[in-house]
C-alpha cells in the first residue's frame, strides 16, 4: 500500500527547516541542498516543494509570520483597543529562544528585500495589514474616548512598529543590552503615553 503524504503538512515542515537554516547559516547559505541535509531527505523532495531559491525563501518567512499570527491570536483573545495593539506588538517581541529566531529570519529578508521585488511586494503587504490592524485599535480607543486627545493616529502607530522593530533588532544583536523584561517595560510606557 502506498504511503499517504499531506503535502501541506510536508510543505510546513520543510518551511520550518528553511527558516532555521537562515537563522542559523544566513540567506546566502540556504540552499536547496542544505535545506535537504537539515530536513533529512533529498533535495529532489524540496524541489517538489519550492520551485528555487526564491519561493524557498518565501516558504521561510512565511512560516515565521504564521507562527507570529498564531501568537498573536492566542495573546490578543477578548481584548480590544490598545489593549490588543498592546498585546500584538507584544507577541512580535524576541522575548524567546524561538521568537528570537525568528527575528532572524525577518532581519534577513528585510536585508533582501532592497534587491528582490518579489520579497519586498510581502513585506511591503505585511506592513500594509499590520498598519490597517493598528490604525483600527487605535481609531477603537479613540472612539472609547481611551486615547489622548489629538494623537496622530498613523503617527503612533508607525512609532510603535519602528520601536518594536528597534527593540528587535537590539534584543537579537546584544540580547543583554536589551532582556526581556526590559522589552516589555518598554513597549508598556510607550502605550501607556497614549492612554487618556
Amino acid at each position: 500500500m502506498p504511503k499517504i503524504v499531506d503535502h501541506e503538512q510536508q510543505r510546513y515542515e520543510l518551511s520550518a527547516t528553511v527558516a532555521e537554516v537562515v537563522a542559523e547559516q544566513g540567506l546566502e547559505n540556504t540552499t536547496l541542498r542544505n535545506v535537504a541535509a537539515a530536513h533529512g531527505c533529498t533535495k529532489g523532495m524540496v524541489q517538489h516543494y519550492f520551485a528555487d531559491k526564491e519561493q524557498l525563501l518565501l516558504g521561510a518567512l512565511e512560516f515565521v509570520e504564521e507562527m507570529y499570527e498564531a501568537r498573536m491570536e492566542a495573546a490578543t483573545e477578548g481584548l480590544d483597543g490598545l489593549d490588543f495593539l498592546a498585546a500584538s506588538l507584544q507577541a512580535q517581541l524576541p522575548l524567546k529562544p524561538e521568537i528570537e529566531q525568528e527575528w532572524r529570519v525577518r532581519l534577513a529578508f528585510n536585508t533582501r528585500a532592497a534587491i528582490s521585488p518579489d520579497m519586498r511586494e510581502v513585506l511591503s503587504g505585511r506592513y500594509s495589514a499590520q498598519l490597517k490592524t493598528g490604525l483600527a485599535c487605535l481609531k477603537q480607543a479613540e472612539k472609547a474616548r481611551k486615547l489622548q486627545k489629538g494623537v496622530n493616529l498613523r503617527n503612533a502607530y508607525r512609532s510603535l512598529l519602528a520601536l518594536v522593530y528597534g527593540l528587535g533588532v537590539g534584543a537579537v544583536m546584544d540580547p543583554k543590552l536589551f532582556p526581556a523584561a526590559a522589552q516589555r517595560q518598554i513597549l508598556a510606557t510607550a502605550i501607556d503615553g497614549l492612554r487618556r
